[in-house]
């Protein structure tokens, strides 16, 4: 199986099929690597403004960080699937 794992806005669970959104909790991860995705996901529905970004460059620097270290997990976690990894939330707000 091929899972893309982006953020976008309303979705919790951040793994895409060919077909969409997966469903929740597909793929099934182990559960502390769960909580650390959904939480991940989280963050990003409350931080990210869809005009204006990240808060500031750290958050968007940490945020992105930390979906490299989970992309990773997944991969280990999952190695009979093919998972890519979609970042493309960089924006962020400059400092007044």
């Amino acid at each position: 199986m091929h899972y893309r794992f982006a953020n976008d806005y309303g979705a919790r669970w951040p793994f895409w099929a060919a077909d969409g959104l997966c469903a929740d909790g597909d793929p099934a991860l182990p559960p502390q690597l769960e909580r650390e995705v959904r939480d991940w996901a989280d963050r990003f529905e409350q931080l990210f403004d869809w005009q204006q970004g990240w808060p500031d460059q750290a958050t968007a620097d940490g945020h992105r960080a930390e979906g490299e270290r989970l992309y990773g997990e997944v991969q280990r976690a999952l190695p009979e699937a093919t998972i890519t990894f979609h970042y493309w939330e960089i924006s962020y707000r400059a400092a007044p």
